[in-house]
């Protein structure tokens, strides 16, 4: 007979494992709940590769239709374990191929594999399953924005824009397509988009600011990078960018510099112009320039002014070529140079424009010609 005190002992392992398969047998949604909630815990604390762990002792445990297959292919997604993640969203496709998130991860799996034309297929399964979602389009998009048509890309953009006009992660990647295709005007008004919606998005305040500058809103670029380069990001180095957009500052100076002189030496080599009409000229387009750049300058902020002028190394280089520039192109309009003068001229052009393209690939960060 034994004691009220004495507690029963506990059951071996095989037979906790039998009841509880038993359990899932009966109550399915009983284990699946237990299994997924204490993976949704890692997931959290983002411990994808634990999570998925428990996802499968549970379904070794209790069978693979007790806990979802789409969460245990996520979890390994997550934890970049692609090509175990892979089988068990084909899986998971095959076995719900009504749900569009299966096909969605599938996809996204598939292009961490460089398989795209599958994933192409998964996701317009995707779209075809949720055509309200304008994150698919927009994936689908962004899938094939380096190699479709832009007019093709540009239907999937606008479709996902319309569905999606509050998703911060659609603004955020039509900006980059657009950007991508050297549409900076639209990609400025999604970024400003994404700002409106998140103001403290840094890697949309970074592209904004570059996309600026490429729109010749130079001194406003300078302002937006300001702003952001104490933030941190993951994604983006806003101090990098800061110190990118002040250098680009002075060297675009230098650029449209060229530009002009380029443009005013081949309308003199073909239509002299007269010695009191070229005094004028000369005097306009260096009246002009200093004019342009010193209201630029002004509207910058004063601590992006010392810190413009502070890089002296691309400040006072810039300054000094726009500056010979300008007095070449003064002399060429005043005087009356032969066509091997100007024929001289436009080397000397072509060599400054060899110059500037120098700076600014290595300003941001590409080599010249295409090396590492």
């Amino acid at each position: 007979m034994s004691d009220e005190g004495t507690a029963s002992p506990a059951s071996s392992p095989h037979a906790q494992g039998q009841v509880l398969k038993a359990v899932a047998k009966t109550w399915p949604g009983f284990i699946a709940g237990a299994v997924e909630g204490r993976a949704h815990e890692l997931i959290e604390d983002g411990r994808y590769g634990e999570a998925a762990a428990v996802v499968e002792e549970g379904m070794e445990r209790f069978g693979p239709e007790t806990v979802s297959q789409l969460l245990l292919a996520w979890c390994l997604y997550m934890a970049e374990r692609y090509d175990e993640a892979i089988g068990w969203a084909d899986r998971a496709a095959e076995e719900e191929p009504e749900n569009a998130d299966a096909h969605w991860l599938r996809a996204s799996l598939l292009l961490e594999l460089e398989r795209r034309d599958e994933a192409v297929e998964a996701l317009w399964a995707a779209v075809d399953l949720s055509p309200d979602d304008g994150r698919y389009y927009m994936q689908l998009a962004w899938t094939r924005h380096e190699d479709e048509s832009f007019a093709v890309t540009r239907g999937l953009i606008e479709q996902a824009l319309e569905r999606a006009p509050e998703d911060v992660w659609v603004q955020y990647t039509a900006g980059r397509i657009f950007e991508h295709h050297l549409r900076h005007r639209r990609a400025q008004v999604q970024y400003e988009r994404v700002l409106e919606l998140e103001p403290g998005h840094v890697s949309a305040r970074c592209d904004l600011a570059e996309v600026l500058q490429s729109r010749g809103r130079l001194s406003a670029g300078v302002r937006v990078a300001w702003e952001t380069a104490d933030l941190e990001d993951d994604e983006s180095d806003p101090r990098a960018v800061y110190e990118a957009v002040l250098r680009r500052w002075s060297w675009r100076w230098f650029e449209w510099a060229l530009r002009v002189a380029l443009v005013l030496n081949v309308i003199d080599w073909i239509f002299p112009t007269p010695g009191l009409v070229g005094e004028v000229l000369a005097g306009a387009v260096v009246v002009g320039f200093a004019v342009g750049w010193v209201r630029a300058f002004s509207v910058l902020p004063k601590a992006c002014r010392a810190d413009v002028v502070g890089r002296r190394g691309h400040f006072a280089a810039s300054a000094l070529l726009s500056a010979v520039v300008l007095a070449g192109i003064a002399a060429v309009l005043v005087g009356e140079p032969s066509g091997l003068q100007h024929l001289g001229v436009l080397g000397a052009l072509v060599g400054g424009y060899v110059l500037w393209i120098w700076r600014a690939t290595g300003i941001s960060g590409r080599a010249m010609f295409g090396g590492e």
